[in-house]
């Protein structure tokens, strides 16, 4: 007897995860990505809820559309959040990521009913709540009802920016039941240096300090800031292209100043001419 199919993923496919599709990108094992998984792995572990957070265009949803992909591809129910959501529409969309047949009860308390039953009898599902910002505080408490206690139904996943950890730290039932947070903060300088040339092939063997210079003035450690910056350079090259890889940065305008040199007082001119030009 032959075992049904794995349903498709609700994960998209690596490629819609860079900045306007941007190709020949690298996924890079920084820091976060690893503190990401860490998380991750025991919400799964635990069937416990998570907070992944910080500001926007640093890489969140990045690193953990990666790591679910390698511990979660088949089971993960992904939400994602691009306006607030009135209680119906949560479950709806609850209803559908769940594949439910028919359409969601009309009944608030039935339709949760069949949630709840349909999350304990799919054992170890995630459930990915992204751009978790948008979620009202009634929304939140229905995610953390969702989850119960005895139950723990999933493990819960919430990814977000701006007021996401205040607007959890208003719901004291949610708060005191998440089992972890990370924060995404803008990649070091040391961190940019080991990262951006091997993040893409276009920065391969560029000068390390138009590296700095670069980040400094327009990448600020976000990688949706270097993804842009690497599009434009893209097609800069397209259209004028340079022969050498460390001139490249230089067709967008972004070349470091020269090194500035302080006026020599009087002695420093005579110690190093041998004569005073005074």
């Amino acid at each position: 007897m032959t075992e049904p199919a794995a349903p498709p993923s609700q994960l998209p496919p690596p490629s819609n995860d860079h900045y306007l599709g941007l190709t020949r990108a690298n996924i890079m094992g920084t820091k976060a990505v690893a503190e990401t998984e860490d998380r991750v792995r025991k919400a799964l572990k635990h069937a416990a809820m998570v907070c992944i957070h910080g500001h926007v265009g640093l890489g969140k949803t990045f690193a953990v559309h990666t790591v679910l992909r390698r511990h979660a591809p088949d089971t993960t129910i992904r939400l994602r959040f691009r306006q607030a959501h009135n209680m119906s529409e949560l479950r709806g969309a609850l209803w559908r990521a769940l594949e439910l047949p028919g359409e969601p009860h009309q009944s608030a308390d039935l339709c949760g009913q069949q949630l709840k039953g349909a999350l304990e009898q799919q054992p170890r599902r995630v459930l990915l709540l992204d751009e978790a910002q948008w979620l009202s505080k009634p929304a939140l408490e229905y995610i953390r009802d969702l989850w119960g206690d005895d139950e723990q139904r999933a493990a819960v996943i919430f990814v977000g920016s701006g007021t996401i950890r205040q607007r959890i730290l208003s719901c004291p039932a949610l708060h005191s039941r998440i089992y972890d947070w990370y924060q995404f903060t803008p990649l070091k300088p040391t961190e940019v240096l080991n990262t951006i040339p091997a993040y893409h092939p276009i920065w391969t063997d560029t000068d390390p300090d138009l590296i700095l210079y670069t980040d400094d003035h327009a990448g600020h450690g976000s990688f949706r800031n270097w993804a842009k910056l690497t599009l434009h350079l893209q097609d800069a090259l397209e259209e004028k292209p340079r022969p050498h890889a460390h001139q490249r940065p230089r067709t967008l305008g972004l070349q470091p100043p020269r090194p500035h040199h302080p006026p020599r007082t009087p002695a420093q001119v005579k110690s190093a001419s041998g004569r005073s030009e005074v």
